[in-house]
């Protein structure tokens, strides 16, 4: 009896799921670093410039409108991520030029924006008052002796 079985087609060969993927060359890794870098930069000036436009005033005669830079050097921050994410799947790929160049990438421009999203916040708290001139830490007031070497 003859076994009812489909035999596959003499001549296709499917390729072995757990093969790794043909590393790329030189100059395909060059090309592809490049382009994403490239890339990357032309995000983050187009972010950086929707900021400019968004905080220029040139009419002198109103006070300029407060803009904070937070929701730009986040998009900035989203790109370094991307960036990391290609670093990662680069790597997974075997092309090693490319996966460190964008890690570079990912570092310099996620920890370029969260320094400028830290100055930030750093620089938009509300400063502390000085402390008012006068005996500081006595704590039975400027009459005891506790205070004395103050001079109080």
């Amino acid at each position: 009896m003859t076994s009812s079985s489909p035999s596959p087609r003499p001549g296709i060969r499917l390729p072995s799921p757990a093969e790794p993927p043909e590393p790329m060359g030189p100059l395909a890794q060059f090309g592809m670093a490049l382009g994403l870098i490239v890339l990357e930069v032309a995000l983050t000036a187009a972010a950086l410039l929707v900021w400019f436009f968004a905080a220029l005033h040139l009419d002198t005669g109103t006070p300029a409108p407060e803009v904070s830079p937070a929701p730009y050097l986040l998009a900035v921050v989203a790109i370094g991520v991307g960036a990391g994410a290609a670093a990662v799947t680069w790597g997974g790929r075997r092309a090693w030029g490319v996966a460190v160049t964008q890690g570079l990438m990912a570092a310099l421009l996620t920890c370029g924006a969260l320094a400028g999203l830290a100055y930030e916040a750093r620089d938009a708290a509300p400063e502390q008052p000085t402390p008012a001139p006068g005996v500081v830490g006595c704590r039975s007031g400027d009459h005891s002796q506790e205070c004395a070497h103050l001079g109080g």
